[in-house]
């Protein structure tokens, strides 16, 4: 199976969970899967922007990334990349640390401004400076670096035409590349267990869906606001090609794995 995997940097941070991740994605290796890695670093890159003096502006969940953010987006996303590279590799799997832009991989353009919520029942269009939107992924560069056995590790920069390096949402990235690939699954690791029905209630967790289930539950209601993007963005990689979306916690031991070989997070499927 070609697996695309999303890491976030919340599970990034410590030295200990991403060593047992980096076991986890070596123990897929040598099940036969092939991988693609995609990392975020927004905590990270926050942190930072607090220690330098730069504000952190986020509508929607979006960065507005100026030019001294985007600098310091360059320093986090690199040393995050460097780290996991080398915990990957010390793990045994030959991993290659990239950007999305390294030999045309995935192209972009600045977004246009756009209009969103800046507080409750007020909108207004907002500029988010170098920020990308993905406008093609060339699907030949990601089959040469599999083809010759390495795990690409794939940090969300991206560049338009000008060569203006833009910063990525580290999930569009990857639903794009497991789109391009038509990816067998697209599985995202972050800190949470998967989509409940009721997030206040751990029982409720939802093992297993199909696509036109996820779409009932959205129509009757069912998912509460902050399951609804996770879901929309489920249903739309499948809709493009890819035959499943997981979402597992990776601050759960082999939730990884468990998530690949059993039941662990939540799967929806065609």
């Amino acid at each position: 199976m070609i697996l695309v995997i999303k890491l976030s940097g919340r599970v990034l941070e410590s030295t200990s969970l991403r060593r047992s991740l980096a076991s986890d994605v070596k123990h897929l290796q040598l099940e036969g899967h092939r991988l693609v890695i995609v990392h975020g670093a927004g905590k990270q890159l926050s942190t930072l922007c607090a220690q330098l003096g730069i504000p952190v502006v986020q509508y929607e969940g979006r960065r507005v990334t100026d030019e001294r953010t985007l600098e310091a987006a360059k320093m986090v996303f690199s040393a995050v990349n460097r780290d996991l590279v080398a915990d990957l590799v010390t793990a045994g799997l030959p991993a290659i640390g990239i950007a999305a832009y390294d030999a045309g991989i995935a192209k972009a353009s600045r977004r246009a401004p756009m209009r969103v919520v800046v507080a409750p029942g007020e909108t207004r269009e907002v500029d988010f400076g170098l920020v990308g939107e993905i406008n093609q992924v060339d699907r030949l560069v990601l089959d040469n670096i599999l083809g010759a056995g390495l795990c690409p590790v794939i940090c969300s920069l991206c560049a338009d035409e000008q060569g203006t390096i833009l910063n990525i949402n580290a999930d569009t990235l990857a639903a794009e590349l497991a789109k391009s690939l038509c990816a067998d699954r697209l599985i995202s690791v972050s800190d949470v267990d998967g989509i409940y029905r009721d997030p206040a209630d751990p029982s409720t967790l939802l093992r297993r869906l199909s696509a036109e289930q996820a779409r009932d539950h959205m129509r009757d209601g069912t998912f509460t606001e902050g399951m609804i993007p996770k879901v929309k963005a489920a249903l739309d990689v499948i809709d493009k090609g890819v035959a499943s979306f997981q979402i597992v916690s990776g601050l759960r031991p082999n939730a990884l794995t468990d998530g690949v070989e059993s039941d662990a997070g939540t799967l929806i499927t065609r």
